[in-house]
């Protein structure tokens, strides 16, 4: 395929080549089309094309000028919907065929990523392609969401309000909730800001089509006024399992408040995206670099040649100087190689970060400087003050609730968490395939009453210990403030009390794990649903987060490698508590952001901020 690329060259900075695609009288026409070269500042309408390549190979013949050529199946399928839906020659550009995808071809990749945002905001529509291989429920749903989304066109109406609460009421969460979770493309990092750089963005789903804008905007007038129903906030939560990162991604006047408010756009928005999935780990940045460029972040061209770190290292410190504060809220211990203030985005599962409005440096200003490392690395200069000791640590960590089958091949967490109290289950869930969602359900309450046992024990015997779980478990899982949940609380301690301090039982005992006392003990959380809320919506957000106590008394939760002997520090500027490691001198590593009791609203927050030192993060 590389001579189609030697014909056509792209011989200016903003050159890019497009599709002269050709109309096809069925959808099982052989793709045909021709190559062109245009630059962005004189292009003609075209379309850009929004899909998930699905670690597809190219397999499927397809002609450029005459010449066949193989593409991917993903590829041709979506050139085939739109040739067999055209009656006159159509322009589209797809990264599969327009890029120079040779490995030996770097300089041009580098060169067309960091072009990629203003691709798709040249492009008079973005065509999302969801796939090729529909779910007849999953179609019947979407097409129920398309028909809410259209709904807005309807916006000055009378009865607009109670037609958005009655198309919402057909949309079935649950199913819509698989699909997010069975179609990739909502799993994919790059195609963030191909929608969100948009003109106008349409779904394809088998022979639904949803036009994007319209479902923001029908979402957010819903949710605006009923957010305090129910059915609303079930669905809101729905959405946001697929869109959130897309929606806390747009700017200006496209930025719908009412289902974004209290997020910064760029902190949460690598914070969703971390989740999303990119083969290649530089993608993790590259593939949301034009959306940084259009907010006025200033960042390098893309270079795949670079390392890793090194890229990683230039988005934050562009990020932080941009912003003129600290962004430390996503940092945690990778390993002594890592820079700790650097977050780790290759992963797709980091460990949570603690959830509220927390101002534990109180309204401080985030002062810092970059500094040179002998390492020839870079270091980040803070003020803070060390308030602490951890005292102690569980050891463990919950595991949270979902897993997609991409992130299980790296949830090494997982496993090392499983050979300590499951010794003998991983080849039993390995042979489950993706279905995991019962394993994890079982080792979160072999863990949860590790942390039971361990508090109590820490707390000498006295209850002091209850009461600071109840306010990390309550905050962690976003309950509405003015709910008392002191009830369902108890009543969950009391559930988990039940279960033996004794190990998980293994294989060579039990034939299956849903016959595990642990089974038995979820079960009964599941049938009391105010219990049953506390605990899913507690390990939904608490992964890989570990307890510990200070040496002041007080218990706290945060990333799994904090370990005794860590220091709890305050970092001006930075609204949570974090611990951190010494290395030596006034060189420390961050080892986690954390929730501790009583110190969240700036309780230990030195009055006189003279008092602060400076200290490095490594």
């Amino acid at each position: 395929m590389a001579n189609i690329y030697d014909r056509v060259p792209l011989k200016a900075p903003n050159s890019i080549r497009l599709l002269k695609l050709l109309p096809a009288s069925s959808l099982d026409d052989v793709v045909r089309f021709d190559l062109l070269e245009v630059t962005l500042d004189q292009c003609p309408a075209f379309k850009a094309v929004s899909y998930s390549w699905d670690g597809q190979t190219p397999s499927v013949e397809a002609l450029c000028s005459g010449q066949p050529i193989f593409v991917t199946l993903n590829c041709s399928k979506v050139l085939q919907h739109l040739a067999a839906n055209s009656n006159a020659p159509s322009l589209v550009w797809i990264d599969a065929i327009c890029i120079n995808q040779s490995p030996a071809a770097v300089i041009e990749r580098n060169q067309q990523v960091s072009i990629m945002g203003q691709i798709y905001t040249a492009a008079e529509q973005v065509v999302v392609w969801l796939g090729s291989k529909i779910e007849p429920a999953w179609e019947e749903t979407f097409q129920d969401l398309s028909k809410f989304a259209d709904a807005c066109a309807a916006s000055k109406d009378n009865n607009y309000q109670k037609r958005l609460l009655d198309l919402a009421g057909k949309i079935d969460s649950k199913t819509l909730n698989d699909m997010f979770w069975g179609v990739t493309w909502f799993s994919r990092v790059w195609v963030v800001q191909e929608v969100a750089l948009s003109k106008t963005a349409t779904f394809i789903y088998g022979k639904v089509t949803l036009k994007y804008f319209n479902l923001i905007k029908s979402w957010s007038d819903l949710y605006s006024t009923h957010k305090g129903v129910s059915l609303v906030q079930n669905l809101n939560q729905t959405l946001y399992n697929g869109f959130g990162t897309h929606i806390v991604s747009l700017q200006g006047p496209r930025r719908a408040l009412a289902i974004t408010e209290g997020y910064d756009s760029v902190e949460e928005l690598f914070r969703q995206a971390s989740r999303l999935l990119a083969t290649e780990p530089r993608d993790k940045v590259y593939g949301l670099r034009g959306l940084l460029v259009s907010y006025g972040i200033s960042l390098p061209d893309a270079d795949y040649r670079k390392p890793l770190e090194s890229i990683y290292m230039e988005t934050t410190k562009g990020i932080m100087e941009f912003r003129k504060c600290l962004n430390l809220i996503s940092c945690y211990y990778v390993s002594d190689d890592w820079p700790s203030w650097v977050p780790d985005w290759k992963t797709s599962l980091p460990p949570s970060s603690p959830k509220g409005d927390y101002h534990a440096s109180r309204p401080s200003k985030g002062t810092f400087e970059f500094v040179d490392l002998p390492s020839g690395s870079l270091g980040l200069r803070v003020a803070a003050t060390i308030i602490g000791d951890v005292s102690s640590a569980l050891g463990i960590c919950l595991l949270g609730r979902y897993r997609t089958a991409e992130a299980l091949k790296t949830d090494n967490v997982l496993a090392q968490v499983e050979e300590q109290i499951a010794p003998g289950w991983k080849e039993k869930r390995l042979q489950q395939g993706d279905d995991v969602a019962k394993f994890l359900a079982v080792y979160n309450i072999r863990i949860l009453r590790c942390v039971l046992d361990y508090m109590e024990k820490e707390s000498s015997g006295q209850d002091s210990w209850r009461e600071d779980l109840y306010e990390i478990v309550f905050n962690q899982a976003s309950m509405d403030e003015k709910l008392d949940m002191r009830k369902p609380f108890s009543q969950w301690l009391d559930i988990l009390g039940d279960l033996p301090v004794k190990p998980l039982q293994g294989p060579g005992t039990l034939s299956s794990i849903d016959d595990s006392p642990e089974m038995a003990i979820y079960k009964r959380i599941s049938a009391n649903g105010n219990v049953s809320e506390l605990h899913e919506l507690f390990t939904a957000s608490s992964y890989f987060w570990t307890f510990f106590k200070t040496n002041s008394g007080a218990f706290g939760a945060g990333a799994h490698a904090i370990r005794a002997g860590d220091k709890l520090a305050l970092v001006g500027g930075v609204i949570t508590p974090m611990v951190v490691r010494h290395v030596y001198g006034d060189t420390y590593r961050i080892v986690s952001p954390v929730y501790v009791c009583r110190i969240m609203q700036g309780e230990a927050w030195p009055k006189d901020s003279s008092s602060l030192t400076s200290i490095t993060i490594i």
